[in-house]
């Protein structure tokens, strides 16, 4: 019976934490701000969105992967887009991201993709430029991003995100592109993708593309380039969807990429969660397997390990129960619900609970988590469980 409370509050707390932009509801995230950033590379303001997982707080240590999604300008792809990955996190299925939106105006678009190689004018190089010199920098010191990151471009920033693949190999994780083409004068991205193919990858680099019926040519071409591919840590593929138009194709390829690149992350943390034995000691294994395959740790959701503490607690586990939350509120400091199963498994084990109860109050004080009504209930919830 506290197990379903719990997992009914649980629940309840991700609906109440959502938030909106463009009419967009989501479960698990909220937009933190609308924003420009002046650019000195390309010389002019960029407009941003910041999105944050509802777990994000300024004032705590944990950090998240991070997401860029270009062509916030196009509200039916971005809103979709988006709510995928709301979807996908709400599941479980893909860890909590800091998702970075940028707009680009009709002004600036195409040289903004356009490379010197190709034309004097081409600012592809400024906008390289002003992502990872500028933004990414600001994002991980002001929005606690950390060096995870999956770039998602459509169409010109199909074939911009692409060609970041090659030129920063080493500071991407990912790219899934959407209706990209794959060449302009002087510039080959199967040539590119070759070259990539032929390096040495300490950890899994991830590229999934898809095309409708504006570039069939080019799907073939770099398909001939990433079908043979037989290197372990190179995992490409792409799609064809021959009558699909040009703006259909990013919502029949974003959830099975996104999908894809994380299953990875999903198939460890689900053997966690079925593991019961020996789970708290693997979990370092399991963490540290996640961390060679991308190159970056990517921490269990909350969900996972909440349910792993409360999976101890009902098997009368209690000091199982209370190592798995405290590697909870390690990785999620403001989950202050946390506190009361540790609380009560104490209890069970007769032991005081005192520098708790304060830890707990701190805790649930400082917490950006909780509504004020929810912050009552749990107050609530600890006279009941310590009232003689």
């Amino acid at each position: 019976m506290h197990l379903n409370r719990t997992f009914v509050h649980f629940i309840f707390c991700l609906l109440i934490c959502s938030s909106s932009v463009n009419a967009q509801e989501f479960e698990r995230y909220k937009v933190l701000l609308d924003t420009t950033i002046a650019s000195k590379q390309l010389g002019y303001d960029r407009p941003i969105t910041i999105t944050v997982p509802f777990e994000w707080q300024q004032d705590t240590d944990k950090d998240f992967p991070v997401i860029v999604v270009f062509d916030r300008q196009n509200p039916r792809s971005h809103t979709y887009i988006l709510n995928t990955i709301d979807y996908l996190t709400s599941n479980e299925q893909m860890p909590s991201c800091i998702i970075i939106s940028i707009a680009s105006d009709e002004e600036h678009r195409y040289t903004e993709t356009l490379h010197r190689a190709s034309d004097a004018n081409g600012m592809a190089e400024a906008n390289e430029a002003f992502l990872f010199d500028e933004l990414l920098p600001l994002a991980e010191k002001r929005f606690k991003a950390n060096k995870f990151r999956l770039f998602i471009g459509h169409s010109r920033y199909g074939y911009f995100t692409t060609g970041l693949l090659h030129s920063r190999t080493e500071q991407l994780n990912g790219v899934i592109s959407l209706s990209p083409f794959f060449s302009e004068k002087n510039v080959s991205l199967t040539d590119s993708m070759a070259i990539i193919i032929g390096e040495k990858h300490p950890s899994t680099l991830y590229y999934r593309f898809g095309i409708g019926n504006d570039y069939p040519e080019d799907y073939k071409a770099m398909e001939s380039v990433i079908g043979p591919i037989k290197h372990k840590n190179l995992n490409f593929d792409g799609q064809l969807f021959k009558d699909a138009d040009h703006n259909v194709t990013p919502g029949l390829i974003i959830a099975p990429a996104l999908y894809d690149v994380f299953e990875f992350w999903y198939s460890q943390q689900l053997a966690y969660s079925r593991r019961a034995a020996n789970g708290l000691a693997e979990l370092k294994e399991l963490e540290a397997t996640i961390a060679a395959h991308y190159g970056k740790p990517l921490c269990f959701s909350l969900g996972i390990l909440n349910g792993k503490g409360w999976e101890y607690f009902n098997n009368s586990e209690y000091d199982k129960a209370i190592e798995a939350w405290n590697i909870l509120l390690d990785n999620y400091p403001n989950f202050s619900e946390a506190y009361l199963g540790i609380i009560e498994a104490r209890m069970h084990l007769s032991e005081n609970i005192s520098a708790l109860a304060v830890k707990f109050k701190k805790s649930l004080a400082n917490s950006s988590v909780y509504s004020e009504a929810e912050k009552s209930e749990f107050l609530a919830e600890f006279d009941r469980l310590v009232k003689p």
